[in-house]
């Protein structure tokens, strides 16, 4: 551990890269911000840096450069056809956006079970504590939004948004997996890129695109992109 020049709390952690599987090793970088550094969160994430509870972090993978920081600009933004087909698709379900986001046992239910079924992995770290998981997603920043998804009242999913003076981060995002043909993924994104517009912020991130896992490669769908690549944006698609 040691104090970074910012007079913040600044550790490094190296782990199993959880993305691609190969054995290769992750190295991400936490800091531990300060009052003005979180009035200053976009300045972060144009950084490449994401949230975690109250702490900032981002990847600094020696030889590896597969998780790449992905942004649009929110005016520039086109939604295509298959993007427009699942807006169509999705006229009922009903998106509720909380300015203080809350752990609920239904929410602890909807993230276990999301853990647990989707594409048949398991993560036993997250399934042992759900709540605490959760926690780290839905508090520890006091600019957290959060979207609830009801379908015929019935909560199907759940968007956690941090935000910026003049961007929203997708966080995170977990759903009942029964609805998969809905691609809520997708529909969750188109959301957050609408709030995004309503708020008039120039920036939406979508944290990391990653070619070779098709979880993560998905993202450079959501047109006109760019990509930070050795610390400039530059555009992608």
């Amino acid at each position: 551990m040691e104090r970074c020049d910012r007079m913040a709390l600044l550790f490094r952690e190296e782990f199993v890269c959880p993305y691609i599987h190969d054995g290769r090793t992750a190295q991400v970088e936490y800091l531990l911000p300060s009052d003005e550094e979180v009035r200053n969160f976009d300045q972060f994430l144009s950084k490449g840096y994401r949230r975690l509870e109250t702490i900032f972090y981002r990847n600094l993978c020696e030889g590896c450069s597969s998780c790449i920081p992905i942004r649009l600009s929110v005016r520039d933004f086109v939604l295509s056809k298959s993007q427009r087909r699942t807006l169509r698709e999705n006229e009922e379900i009903t998106v509720v956006t909380l300015h203080r986001p809350m752990v609920t046992a239904e929410k602890i239910y909807l993230y276990e079970r999301y853990i647990r079924t989707k594409h048949g992995q398991h993560d036993e770290s997250d399934v042992r504590d759900p709540e605490q998981a959760l926690r780290t997603m839905h508090y520890g920043f006091e600019n957290t939004l959060e979207m609830d998804y009801f379908l015929d009242r019935k909560l199907i999913g759940v968007g956690i948004v941090d935000e910026g003076n003049d961007a929203l981060s997708s966080n995170y995002f977990y759903y009942d997996t029964d609805f998969l043909e809905r691609r809520p993924g997708i529909f969750s994104i188109i959301q957050e890129i609408i709030l995004a517009q309503r708020m008039k912020k120039q920036y939406y991130y979508l944290g990391f695109y990653i070619e070779e896992t098709a979880k993560m490669s998905y993202k450079k769908f959501f047109r006109p992109n760019q990509i930070l690549r050795n610390g400039r944006w530059e555009t992608f698609l």
